[in-house]
């Protein structure tokens, strides 16, 4: 997984925002033809894939968050002068940009949920901590 530089102005540009989310979740898409080409017979081997996963997830929610944030930052200076009419209209591009956003996780619950699932099923032998179970199953 190449890491992608995200900064506050990928959450205005959704286009790029999709496309790192995409970027990240390429060991999601690709988890059956992993799980196939991996010792799933070897704890290290499935602990290390794990990590991977994990990794995604993590760098996933802490993408969403941060815009998210940032759009709602951008959202309350745009309703602290509510009788200026171009703000208004860009309060409302600003609203439909971070409800596009807030379904993302959606699309990550059920993306974990399918990956985690296969994951399970070809590593049987790897406990997953309860610790990193529970920040999995926050979302």
């Amino acid at each position: 997984m190449k890491e992608v530089e995200v900064d506050n102005s990928t959450c205005y540009n959704l286009t790029y925002f999709k496309d790192i989310m995409k970027e990240y979740r390429k060991i999601d898409d690709n988890i059956i033809l992993r799980m196939n080409t991996t010792d799933t017979h070897s704890e290290q081997a499935c602990a290390e894939f794990f990590k991977q996963l994990t990794k995604a997830y993590s760098k996933r929610e802490q993408i969403i968050n941060q815009c998210l944030k940032e759009l709602e930052k951008k959202q309350k200076a745009l309703i602290d002068d509510p009788y200026d009419n171009d703000l208004k209209n860009q309060m409302f591009v600003e609203e439909s940009k971070r409800r596009m956003i807030g379904n993302e996780i959606t699309v990550e619950e059920i993306v974990r949920d399918r990956s985690l699932t296969v994951f399970k099923n070809k590593c049987r032998m790897f406990h997953i901590p309860k610790e990193i179970s529970e920040i999995i199953n926050r979302q």
